[in-house]
């Protein structure tokens, strides 16, 4: 078991530095700025995790606290309400303006449980989708809300899709760090728990609801961190990334990866969002790929593209003996014990 998880971190450590140094080179424009945002889409894939992976609650409701996470910098930023605040403030301000009404909208929308919660929770990306395409004093309308300026911290701005490279991996890096924490805390373990049979971890002494609804406000937190970044970089937001169609590719992303491994969901949620660049020319298949992607992950591939590196993983050692090694090893000890 050791061995494995030091693979896996190796393997993954190679992979991020090696991401880290190809892409600033071979990169640039356009190309680099939709690296840039699979990279802050991946943080609100992040929250999904938390929600579907961990505590087993499918919900869409992510895309509209990233939205409000947005419009929040937005309306804050760009002197609209004939004031600004340091964009910084803002970055910080965004997530947790949104933790809070994530929390109290938890409240409400998880007395629902299974499908009616996530019935509750598409609902509410309609209600915002509606509200940001048609109240124009604080969304915009449909064109949406121009010269947001971009993140300044101090004297330094970041106005290159490099810099915004280097802080987006460095941001996404630190949100990873910190959902892979929760995973092994006593919170993880009782989202888990509720995950695999909420019945079973009530009778256990875990608080089932409120579990949820603080999973429900990390996820708020998450998708406002990722609009706020958007907006900062893009210097414009405007409704139509906050339609419902756009919810499932979010939850297509999670799925695509591992819902509940922290790596795939990064993984995935690059993919999904350079696939469709590179096809650019097939964009009107682009639901029906997503549809039959999910019916392949959901036939073949239930664990994502982190289960099939699992599979793979178990495969190499078995070439490798590594499981002999083991064994072997502990029936040496064993003996000189029982000697």
């Amino acid at each position: 078991m050791k061995i494995k998880k030091n693979l896996s971190k190796l393997f993954i450590l190679l992979s991020c530095i090696l991401f880290i140094v190809i892409v600033p080179m071979f990169f640039e424009g356009y190309s680099l700025m939709v690296i840039n945002l699979s990279l802050i889409y991946a943080i609100i894939t992040l929250g999904i995790s938390v929600m579907l992976g961990m505590g087993g609650q499918l919900s869409f409701a992510g895309l509209a606290f990233m939205g409000f996470g947005a419009y929040f910098v937005a309306n804050f930023c760009s002197g609209r309400l004939g004031f600004t605040i340091p964009t910084l403030l803002a970055l910080v301000l965004a997530p947790l303006f949104c933790g809070i009404v994530a929390f109290l909208l938890g409240l409400i929308l998880l007395k629902l449980k299974g499908t009616y919660f996530t019935f509750a929770t598409i609902a509410l990306v309609q209600v915002c989708f509606s509200f940001f395409t048609n109240y124009r004093p604080l969304f915009g309308g449909p064109d949406g809300i121009s010269e947001i300026p971009s993140l300044s911290v101090g004297s330094f701005t970041f106005s290159s899709y490099n810099q915004w490279f280097y802080l987006s991996v460095g941001i996404l890096a630190a949100v990873a760090i910190v959902v892979e924490r929760i995973r092994r805390t006593s919170f993880g373990r009782s989202l888990a728990s509720v995950r695999d049979n909420d019945m079973a971890a009530l009778t256990l002494g875990v608080n089932v609801y409120m579990s949820k609804v603080k999973a429900f406000a990390l996820s708020g937190v998450l998708g406002a961190l990722a609009g706020a970044m958007y907006a900062m970089q893009g210097n414009f937001v405007a409704s139509d990334l906050f339609a419902y169609n756009n919810a499932t590719q979010f939850i297509i992303m999670a799925m695509v990866g591992g819902v509940n491994n922290t790596f795939g969901c990064i993984v995935g949620s690059v993919l999904i969002t350079i696939l469709p660049e590179i096809f650019r020319s097939l964009e009107r298949f682009l639901q029906l790929f997503y549809g039959l992607a999910v019916i392949v992950l959901m036939v073949f591939m239930p664990m994502g593209m982190a289960g099939v590196g699992s599979q793979f993983a178990k495969k190499i050692k078995k070439i490798l003996g590594i499981n002999k090694l083991k064994r072997s090893a502990n029936s040496t000890h064993s003996e000189g014990v029982s000697k």
